[in-house]
């Protein structure tokens, strides 16, 4: 049996706050046979090889720095990149095909990036020797008679041009934040094609403002700009869906899907199942344990691939990857309905820096979970403000407790050095034991000795909102509280929100761009439309599918149910399906 063991040096607070404790309790160490070293950086080592997986350094480490993983056998003869020593290791590698866009679905920590890293060439594959230097020979040798042996041998002789976007967007900001969209994209257009890309992603307005002035949505729309004017054979894109809205998703997949050709390729990782199961051809399946060691899987069609992904089953591999399939056609608690208004609103009218909101009077009732759809800029989030009493609203005089989690979380100085168990003991002392179940099933509970400041921006968003969701109130306000977070993640979150709800007899407005989770979690929908930055309106809350058929007639798709997955599909414009539903005026098909 093999078995992994992980230390976080991050969390690890030895030897400042503990006196390796880990050691002490470990049996095999108290016979003295050496399974535990001290390192360079003065924290602990684990000898694989002699570890007997007994699990007492894991349940005495009071900081939830080590992991001890078991597997009947290694994935691959050898890791393709290990970081150093118990320390996180990637198994296979996605492979770019030549008019082909290859997407990437996994949970977050799970390797994602670090192969996106491996292709693009900032990091070297070291076979899992991170204590020695790699040749160029080596790697070739480990992938010979695959297709990676040619993509390496490529970039090794560099006859493959890369462009690359990372996750981090705010990585602009730092390289290029004083200069002007216009400057940017005109100084890396290696296509002549600049006037197109401005027109594509609407960018006239902010051709002029710097990049430290943009919204991330803008940002985001910039550096997926910047990328495609590249000159290159392989197009990487590292989740280029954050920030953006609905309408913009399908309009970057649409653009990136143009990029493929017969001498270039396209490598996408994404969160968000109804874009990358449109603008993929292929997938990778990413298995494993999160920060510890991830597996790619063979491709797989995307249909396919994204399907048994959400059943947890890989077909090909004959593995299992998930004790239980995502369901997203059922709602638990959906029996729960009451004819109690918990708040409501007449028409009213907010006037902010150039743009207008109207909303039209509406009503959330007891046990309601109202989700909120409509375009960036558009007035969602100013909604949801005077909704949660940030911005007053005489028609709002609701005499009700608010709980509010806004669209940025940002941390004061007090609250980033503040321990996650501290924080929320803040809001609610009796958080461990009141909601023990979410505290394990949230993952919260691996994160409660850390500062809110070192959180991930997934592990942030999910102690937010976790936050809000406990305090004692009648209504709870979520502005995104799915941004940053993985597709497992998002449905254990939806399920949180739902039984809170149903269960305490609250209600709730969600404010999301994921349309797929809107549907799954909401009750009824409330739909913005207007032009961004100048005026938005809103109509409703109406039935789930009411709403969507309003917002997708809108913006110009339309959407199908997969027969098996029951998941929604975004039907390819001018297919049959897409020209069946325009006709009949079925938007939305559920």
């Amino acid at each position: 049996m093999l078995r992994i063991a992980i230390i976080d040096r991050e969390r690890c607070k030895a030897p400042e706050k503990c006196d390796y404790l880990c050691m002490k309790v470990c049996p095999v160490q108290k016979n003295n046979i050496k399974i535990f070293e001290i390192g360079s950086d003065g924290k602990p080592n684990i000898l694989e090889e002699a570890c007997i997986g007994c699990g007492l350094c894991v349940k005495k480490c009071s900081f939830n720095a080590i992991k001890i993983i078991n597997l009947t056998k290694e994935p691959e003869s050898r890791p393709v990149f290990q970081y150093g020593p118990n320390a996180f290791r990637l198994y296979r590698l996605p492979y770019p095909k030549e008019n082909c866009v290859v997407g990437i679905i996994g949970k977050n920590g799970i390797g994602k990036s670090t192969a996106i890293k491996l292709l693009a060439g900032l990091l070297k594959p070291n076979l899992g020797y991170f204590d020695r230097e790699i040749s160029e020979r080596e790697i070739l040798t480990f992938f010979r008679g695959s297709e990676l042996q040619k993509y390496f041998e490529k970039l090794f002789n560099g006859q493959i041009k890369l462009a690359y976007k990372p996750q981090d967007i705010f990585i602009f900001l730092k390289l290029y934040g004083e200069r002007t969209v216009r400057e940017l994209l005109e100084k890396v257009d290696k296509k002549d094609l600049v006037n197109n890309v401005i027109e594509t992603f609407k960018l006239q307005s902010i051709l002029d403002r710097k990049l430290k002035d943009l919204s991330g949505g803008e940002l985001q729309k910039v550096a997926i700009a910047l990328v495609s004017l590249k000159e290159a054979n392989v197009y990487l894109y590292d989740e280029p869906t954050a920030f953006l809205d609905i309408y913009e998703r399908l309009n970057s997949a649409l653009y990136l899907d143009a990029l493929k050709s017969e001498n270039t390729s396209l490598v996408v990782i994404d969160h968000d199942l109804l874009f990358l199961d449109y603008l993929s051809d292929i997938v990778h399946i990413v298995y494993g344990v999160p920060k510890a060691y991830g597996v790619f899987s063979y491709p797989i069609g995307a249909r396919e691939g994204i399907n048994q992904y959400l059943e947890g089953f890989i077909k090909r591999e004959n593995l299992r990857i998930r004790d239980k399939p995502i369901k997203l056609d059922i709602k638990s608690f959906e029996e729960k309905k009451s004819d109690d208004v918990c708040v409501s609103w007449k028409d009213f009218t907010i006037k902010l820096d150039g743009f207008e909101l109207r909303a039209h009077e509406g009503e959330i009732k007891k046990y309601e979970i109202i989700g909120v759809i409509g375009r960036n800029g558009i007035g969602k989030s100013t909604f949801a403000k005077a909704l949660a009493g940030v911005i007053k609203v005489n028609s709002l005089q609701n005499q009700v407790s608010i709980s509010y989690k806004p669209q940025y979380l940002i941390l004061d100085d007090e609250l980033k050095y503040l321990r996650v168990k501290e924080f929320l003991r803040k809001i609610n002392p009796t958080f461990k034991t009141e909601f023990q179940e979410y505290v394990s099933e949230l993952g919260i509970s691996e994160m409660l000795e850390i500062q809110l400041g070192d959180l991930s921006g997934g592990d942030l968003q999910t102690v937010m909102t976790f936050a809000t969701l406990i305090q004692d109130k009648d209504l709870y306000v979520l502005d995104e509280p799915f941004a940053f977070l993985d597709v497992e993640q998002r449905v254990r979150m939806s399920k949180f929100i739902r039984e809170i709800i149903k269960q305490n007899e609250k209600a709730c407005l969600v404010v999301e761009h994921d349309l797929l989770f809107v549907d799954y979690i909401s009750d009824k929908i409330i739909v913005f439309l207007g032009e961004p930055g100048k005026f938005g309106e809103t109509h409703g809350p109406l039935e789930n599918k009411d709403a969507l058929n309003i917002f997708l007639k809108n913006i110009g798709i339309t959407i199908r149910r997969d027969p098996d997955s029951k998941r929604p599909r975004i039907n390819k414009p001018g297919s049959y399906l897409d020209r069946s539903q325009r006709s009949s005026g079925e938007f939305y098909v559920e």
